[in-house]
């Protein structure tokens, strides 16, 4: 008879129908009970080989790794209806093209690449755009700021949007929240929200306007966000002439 919970049973001198003491039955008893947990680990092993050899036979793939980005560029909507784009500029008629202006040479020379190249540097701030290795435009531009800095590479058009409102990814009080902007021209050259895009709100674009300055007017400004800030005319001349699948490099 058992105690109270928690105690052994009370050890008994009385011997079994068979003339084993108890101390026998219960080594008979626990043998049983390993016998038994060995059993059922078997087939728990045989389970889980049968469940491989299903997999195996059926040619069934493993679900795939699922990856997160942190989308860290502006979310792009549709512009009112009233708000209409100007019609793009010809690279010709551009004032920042190269028949209307002095440039600076790119620093790691012009790219040895035919069709339509868009390069900029982000050391000199600026672009330069060429069809078939011959300039045909470029202009000082304003990249990402330090803490969020446009990304180097090589890069293609993707998508060219215009009359759009670029949104804030960032919630009200972040340090890189901004007002839902218009924008004219915008060409995307990487996902996650990368564009070219003309930038009617700032007010200079050139070497040192991706880091915290005073403009000549005395307007307080930083970088993007990430994009490639342009004139408006500019990305007007940019936009009219650029194609889907124009190459786009980006170096320091």
């Amino acid at each position: 008879m058992w105690g109270e919970p928690g105690e052994l049973p009370a050890a008994s001198t009385t011997p079994t129908t068979d003339g084993t003491s108890w101390r026998t039955h219960l080594q008979r008893v626990g043998l049983i009970l390993l016998c038994v947990s060995a059993l059922l680990a078997a087939i728990g092993t045989g389970g889980v080989v049968a469940a491989q050899r299903y997999v195996s036979v059926n040619r069934i793939a493993a679900p795939p790794a699922v990856n997160f980005t942190t989308e860290r560029a502006p979310i792009v909507r549709p512009g009112s209806p009233s708000q209409q784009a100007p019609a793009p500029l010809s690279v010709a008629n551009c004032p920042c093209s190269a028949a209307h202006e002095n440039i600076p040479a790119p620093s790691y020379g012009a790219p040895q690449i035919n069709g339509q190249v868009v390069l900029v540097s982000l050391t000199q701030q600026w672009l330069w755009a060429y069809q078939d290795q011959r300039l045909v435009m470029a202009s000082a531009v304003t990249t990402g700021m330090p803490q969020l800095p446009t990304p180097t590479g090589v890069y293609h058009i993707m998508m060219k949007e215009s009359n759009v409102e670029f949104y804030s990814p960032w919630p009200y009080g972040s340090p890189y929240y901004y007002t839902p902007e218009h924008v004219d021209f915008a060409m995307l050259f990487r996902e996650g929200g990368f564009y070219l895009h003309s930038a009617s709100w700032r007010h200079a674009f050139g070497p040192g306007t991706n880091v915290p300055h005073t403009d000549p007017d005395g307007t307080w400004e930083t970088g993007s966000h990430g994009c490639v800030n342009l004139p408006v005319n500019a990305a007007s001349a940019l936009y009219g002439w650029i194609g889907i699948g124009a190459t786009v490099i980006i170096v320091h």
